[in-house]
């Protein structure tokens, strides 16, 4: 632990593992490739997809891998450097520049997804059936389930094309607004204009006043700029009530749902067993309001505040060492692969202006290894960050060794291994401490964890949810907005937390739902199936070790349930969700005994 964060150091990733520089010839030289390739695969394929034999159509995907891996390397990179730097004229340029060229990729070859999904069911069968295909059964079964909402061949070109100037260009737009925000926080007797990484761990502060100046300012510049961000909500969620009634889906979360493998009925199940369990939520701060001394009086700019006056600090070396160790407690394989990131320089960890806020790792595809972007500042909350995205890193790694179209793993299956290395981390503290505030406060960060990650996700769901059917109704305003942001948020915390008027303006600073449909469900769902593999851990101890790295080896080549399956867990089971309920309030328990309560 140390004084300082030890900022003096840069820590930027290094992207000439893809390619040299923006303006390196190889990056269109890749995109030629590509078309060209796309071109020869629709002259022989295109209309011919329904008499192909098990063996063709092998070699088809196959071929259909190989372009998308050619294809996509210009725009993993393009969208790394922008992320690294959003104001650059230059890096906005290229990535708008690749992902027209990456459109027009994907518009070539989208009509082989289409006459898959149309075969007839008898010729479907016999293809999914053929052991030739084996290894591509999952991949044909996910195609087939969007069958009954796949669009003719033209139409999905077009709705492709039209997402350029639609979605992902209002995307990028939120993105570049609000990483060029600057907020204004008196820190020491200086006004200082910060980010919204610093400006965010300014609530972690032991200063009550410094949090509430910090939280004040953070709401009240996005306040300033909802004109144009709320006109981007407004944007994106008719755009998505459209796609649902051209391709037929009853519900606004069913797109999601099907693309995770699940059911609307399933999320629904998770998030009523979330919303029942509030009361746990609104229990610990009652008993933090106490130990802070603000009983009566503990508002939202409360909710992180350390238990402590003295807040630890950690430089990036101490937070990567942490990190390392824990995972190396676990297997050293899972040590060395997350030393590989510091080693190769594969983290882009300093905060700066211009820098895209938050913290995620872009898995990109099997033949190039993933990048973690974090917005480091020294509080204890961004070594489990850390931990968190190398978590996503060991994941993707250890998943290059299946095929393109096995890769990804589902929205909530690729948090198994983020939040398990999060409870690695606190693992390897609450065992390290002897200093029983010290194991209080690590406790206190579990639970807070726990939190943010199923109970607020949850509520973020909810207020999703009610926000779309109010959009659909008509334009909505940003007080609209606002006040179902208290309401969900007053059905969270109850009356254990009290809000200001600037409070409001929450689900404004939230990327989430500007960028995805409804993926904050699956923080909620990730993080409890966590604590139920961490009990079958504690359980099993060594034996669980190789199971679970295979977990993460298989990525996304099969459903949730049946990648489970060999874990003896079956998320799918309505009491499933007990079993991580069990681990929260065992810590609970813990907390409290040890803050005397």
């Amino acid at each position: 632990m140390s004084e300082s964060t030890n900022q003096e150091k840069d820590i930027q990733w290094r992207l000439d593992d893809l390619y040299q520089q923006l303006s390196d010839p190889q990056i269109d030289a890749a995109l030629a490739r590509a078309a060209a390739m796309a071109q020869s695969f629709s002259g022989s394929y295109r209309g011919k997809v329904a008499q192909l034999s098990p063996a063709d159509l092998v070699e088809a995907l196959r071929a259909q891998e190989e372009i998308t891996t050619v294809g996509y390397k210009p725009l993993g990179y393009a969208s790394l450097a922008f992320a690294a730097q959003t104001q650059d004229a230059q890096r906005q340029s290229l990535l708008s520049r690749v992902r027209e060229a990456t459109t027009n990729l994907s518009n070539q070859m989208v009509f082989f997804d289409v006459e898959l999904k149309a075969l007839p069911q008898e010729r479907f069968d016999l293809l999914f059936q053929a052991p030739e295909l084996v290894d591509y059964r999952h991949h044909l079964e996910t195609l087939r389930a969007f069958a009954p909402h796949t669009l003719s061949e033209p139409e999905e070109r077009l709705l492709a094309q039209m997402r350029l100037t639609g979605a992902s260009a209002w995307s990028q737009l939120y993105t570049e607004v609000t990483s060029s925000l600057r907020f204004p926080v008196e820190v020491d007797g200086q006004r200082k204009l910060l980010t919204d990484a610093e400006t965010r761990a300014l609530r972690t502060s032991p200063d009550r006043s410094l949090r509430r100046r910090a939280g004040e300012s953070l709401y009240t510049v996005y306040s300033d700029n909802s004109r144009v961000l709320a006109y981007v909500f407004n944007t994106l969620f008719q755009d998505h009530k459209i796609t649902l009634g051209m391709r037929s889906y009853a519900d606004p979360i069913e797109p999601t749902a099907l693309a995770n493998e699940l059911s609307s009925k399933v999320i629904e199940v998770l998030l009523r067993a979330v919303e029942m369990r509030y009361g746990l939520v609104q229990e610990y701060y009652r008993i933090k309001a106490r130990l802070l001394g603000l009983e009566g009086d503990f508002r939202y700019h409360d909710v992180l505040a350390p238990l402590t006056q003295e807040e630890p600090k950690y430089d990036f070396d101490q937070g990567r060492a942490l990190v390392l160790e824990s995972f190396g407690r676990f297997d050293p394989k899972m040590r060395d692969i997350a030393g590989e990131f510091f080693e190769k320089e594969w983290i882009d960890a300093t905060p700066r202006p211009g820098k895209r806020g938050g913290a995620f790792c872009s898995g990109l595809l099997p033949a190039y290894h993933p990048y973690v972007l974090v917005n480091y500042t020294g509080r204890l909350d961004d070594v489990f960050t850390l931990a968190h995205e190398l978590g996503h890193g060991v994941h993707f790694y250890l998943a290059r060794g299946q095929t393109p179209l096995n890769y990804s793993p589902t929205t909530p299956m690729a948090e198994v291994a983020s939040v398990f290395g999060e409870i690695l981390l606190s693992k390897r503290l609450r065992e390290w401490e002897t200093d029983p505030v010290v194991r209080r406060d690590i406790l206190s960060k579990m639970i807070e964890d726990a939190i943010g990650t199923i109970f607020r996700q949850a509520m973020y769901t909810r207020w999703e949810q009610r926000a779309h059917a109010r959009r659909a109704a008509g334009v909505a305003t940003p007080e609209e907005y606002g006040a179902l942001w208290m309401e969900e948020s007053g059905r969270l915390y109850g009356d254990a937390v009290a809000f200001d008027p600037l409070d409001r303006w929450g689900w404004i600073s939230i990327p989430h739902f500007v960028h995805y449909r409804f993926y904050c469900y699956s923080y909620a769902f990730g993080h409890l199936l966590n604590f139920a593999l961490y009990r079958k851990y504690l359980d099993e101890g060594d034996a669980f070790v190789p199971l679970y790295l295979e977990l993460l080896a298989s990525g996304g080549k099969d459903r949730p349930e049946r990648l489970l399956r060999d874990l003896g867990l079956n998320p799918l089971e309505p009491t499933f969700w007990n079993q991580g309920f069990h681990i929260l309030e065992e810590l609970l328990a813990e907390f409290k005994e040890a803050a005397g309560e």
